[in-house]
């Protein structure tokens, strides 16, 4: 194969790497509302819903990111009122894990007062977004 060739496939590869990191970089924390048309609650040993709201979080032993994903929103659940954090860990449920379809951890759900998920962050949360994701509920 001549240095051209060459060049041009390395130069295509590093194009395609490009966009798909700005992609995945695109849509990681941020809030996306529930479609999946589910309307029953979720129901989880150990779950301890709020009054309000619940912040669901999917961990694992291994994630990086998990721990300040912790902090901020037991943070958040701390200074809003009838708002509970959740930590679950998925090490050893992989059945949960396939339940909620968790992809990638931390993913945080985001359940009104009755249960029911209302939306889903895949990755670690801006805090400003779970803000606004959580006032949308609450006022709901």
């Amino acid at each position: 194969m001549n240095p051209v060739g060459v060049f041009a496939i390395l130069l295509g590869l590093v194009a395609l790497a490009t966009v798909l990191g700005l992609v995945w970089k695109a849509r990681t924390g941020r809030v996306r509302r529930s479609r999946d048309g589910r309307s029953d609650a979720v129901d989880l040993p150990g779950l301890e819903r709020g009054s309000r709201a619940t912040l669901l979080q999917f961990s694992t032993e291994v994630c990086a990111p998990c721990v300040p994903t912790r902090r901020v929103l037991r943070q958040i659940a701390e200074t809003t009122e009838g708002v509970n954090h959740v930590d679950f860990d998925l090490t050893h449920r992989p059945d949960i894990a396939a339940q909620f379809n968790v992809l990638q951890t931390p993913t945080t759900l985001i359940l009104d007062r009755t249960g029911v998920i209302r939306a889903r962050i895949g990755g670690a949360p801006r805090p400003a977004d779970v803000r606004a994701a959580l006032e949308s509920i609450l006022a709901a």
